[in-house]
């Protein structure tokens, strides 16, 4: 690592650190991870948008 990596990472790690945490109850926090063990299927206007963000940006 050089030496510039090794400040970045010292700032990105301090960063998180300082960032406040998710206070959620306890049924957000079901649904939350209901939301990442279980997401839903895509749906054509998410599709639709998708391809449009890729034809605009070239991705």
């Amino acid at each position: 690592m050089t030496k510039d990596e090794i400040g970045s990472a010292r700032r990105e790690k301090l960063h998180v650190e300082d960032a406040p945490g998710l206070n959620l109850s306890v049924d957000d926090r079901k649904v939350f991870v209901e939301a990442l063990t279980n997401p839903r299927p895509v749906n054509d206007r998410l599709r639709d948008t998708v391809r449009r963000y890729r034809q605009a940006t070239g991705v």
